[in-house]
C-alpha cells in the first residue's frame, strides 16, 4: 500500500541550529516547538534537540508535560503561561518556565511552590496580541519580585514585521525595547528567526528561532539554501496509476485543466486530507524520477494528478517528492494561497514519519 511520507533529517536539524549559533555567537538558543514542532513531531525533535539548545519553547501546558515524559531534560518556557495556581505549582515542580502578559496570571503567582519558577516578562511593544504596555513594564516586574514564588524574570517582546527588513516597526519595537532593557536586570530576549538574520542588535541574551531551524525561510524573497539552512523534512508519496489521456481530457473536481494534447498522467497518493494544499494551482512543481512535473487539476482529499509526458519511464510505485529536498517549500508555495507555516502544520498524522540521520 503507497501512502505519503515524511523523511526527517536529523543532521539537518542540528546543521541549521548550529548556523544558527554561528550567527548569534553569545546568545542563549530557546527553540520554538510549537504546533507539534511545526508539523514535524514535537517529542521526536525535541528528543534530538535535547541537550543541544539551552530552551526549548512550547505554546500549552500539556506540551511541556508531555515533553518530560519522553525523558527531555531542556528548560522549557510555556509562552502561553498559565491561568491557575494548580498549574504554577504543577510548573514549579516540572521546572518549567513561565511567560506572563496579563494582570491576571499575577495573582496565580501567588501561592507557595516547591522551586521558584522563572518568569518572562512579556511587554507589547508592537505586536498587538498580548503583553503589558511599555509602560507598565517597570511596575508589573516590581510586582513579580515581590511573589516567593518568582525566580529570575527575563524580559521579552516579540517582533510584528521582521519579515520585512525595510519595515519602520521594526525600528520602532526595537527602540522601545532597548530603552525599556536599559533599566531592566535580568536576560532579555527578542529575536525570532527573522530578526536573527535581520537585526543582529536585537539578539540580546535570548534568541528563539522557530521556521528557520526546521530548514525554512522566513523571507518570502528568499530560499532557505541562500541562508545556509537545510531543509529538515521531505514529504514524499508514490505513483499510484499511469494513464496516457487524449487532448481535450480533463482532470480533477470541477474540470479546472484541459489538455490540449495528449498527455501522460500520473495520479499521486497525496492530498489535502494529508495536508497538502488545497489551493495548489496548475503548475505546482512536483519531482518525478528525478524530474520536476507539474500539478494539473485540483488537489483532491487522498490524490493529485501529474503531467509526467516527460517521464515515459515511470510506472506505479515510483517516488514522488512533494516538497523539502531538491524542492524547497519556498517554491512550492509561490504556486498556493499558503504560507510556508501552514503548510508544515497542516501535515496530517496519517502521514508516515521517518528520522534519519
Amino acid at each position: 500500500m503507497y501512502v505519503p511520507s515524511a523523511i526527517l533529517s536529523t543532521s539537518n536539524l542540528l546543521h541549521n541550529l548550529q548556523e544558527i549559533k554561528n550567527i548569534t555567537k553569545k546568545s542563549k538558543i530557546m527553540v520554538m516547538l510549537k504546533a507539534n514542532a511545526y508539523g514535524h513531531g514535537i517529542r521526536s525533535t525535541a528528543i534530538r534537540l535535547d541537550g543541544n539548545v539551552d530552551y526549548i519553547g512550547v505554546a500549552r501546558f500539556d506540551e511541556a508535560v508531555a515533553l518530560r515524559k519522553v525523558g527531555v531534560k531542556t528548560t522549557i518556557c510555556i509562552m502561553q503561561g498559565v491561568f491557575t495556581k494548580d498549574e504554577v505549582i504543577a510548573a514549579s515542580c516540572s521546572e518549567f518556565e513561565l511567560l506572563v502578559y496579563d494582570f491576571a496570571q499575577l495573582d496565580c503567582l501567588d501561592v507557595i511552590t516547591l522551586k521558584k519558577v522563572n518568569i518572562w516578562l512579556k511587554i507589547d511593544t508592537g505586536l498587538g496580541r498580548m503583553g503589558f504596555k511599555p509602560q507598565e513594564a517597570q511596575s508589573v516586574f516590581q510586582a513579580l519580585k515581590k511573589y516567593e514564588s518568582v525566580g529570575t524574570i527575563t524580559l521579552t517582546s516579540h517582533f510584528a514585521c521582521a519579515d520585512d527588513k525595510d519595515h519602520p516597526k521594526n525600528q520602532e519595537q526595537m527602540k522601545l525595547f532597548k530603552a525599556l532593557a536599559k533599566d531592566f536586570p535580568g536576560p532579555k530576549s527578542l529575536a525570532n528567526s527573522s530578526a536573527i538574520f535581520n537585526f543582529p542588535e536585537s539578539h540580546y541574551d535570548i534568541v528563539r528561532p522557530g521556521l528557520s531551524v526546521y530548514g525554512v525561510s522566513p523571507f518570502k524573497d528568499k530560499n532557505a539554501t541562500d541562508l545556509n539552512l537545510k531543509p529538515v523534512m521531505t514529504l514524499i508519496s508514490h505513483v499510484m496509476s499511469v494513464r496516457k489521456m487524449p487532448k481535450d481530457s480533463t482532470f480533477g473536481y470541477g474540470a479546472r485543466f484541459k489538455a490540449i494534447s495528449e498527455m501522460l498522467v500520473a495520479t499521486i497518493g497525496m492530498g489535502y486530507g494529508d495536508g497538502y494544499p488545497r489551493s495548489a494551482s496548475d503548475g505546482t512543481p512536483v519531482i518525478v524520477n528525478n524530474k520536476i512535473c507539474p500539478l494539473i487539476g485540483r488537489i483532491s482529499m487522498d490524490m493529485m494528478t501529474v503531467d509526467v509526458s516527460k517521464c515515459e519511464s515511470v510506472k506505479c510505485g515510483d517516488i514522488v517528492t512533494l516538497l523539502g529536498r531538491d524542492l524547497p517549500l519556498e517554491d512550492v508555495v509561490k504556486f498556493t494561497n499558503n504560507s510556508v507555516y501552514d503548510i508544515l502544520t497542516n501535515i496530517q498524522l496519517r502521514v508516515k514519519f521517518y528520522w534519519v540521520l
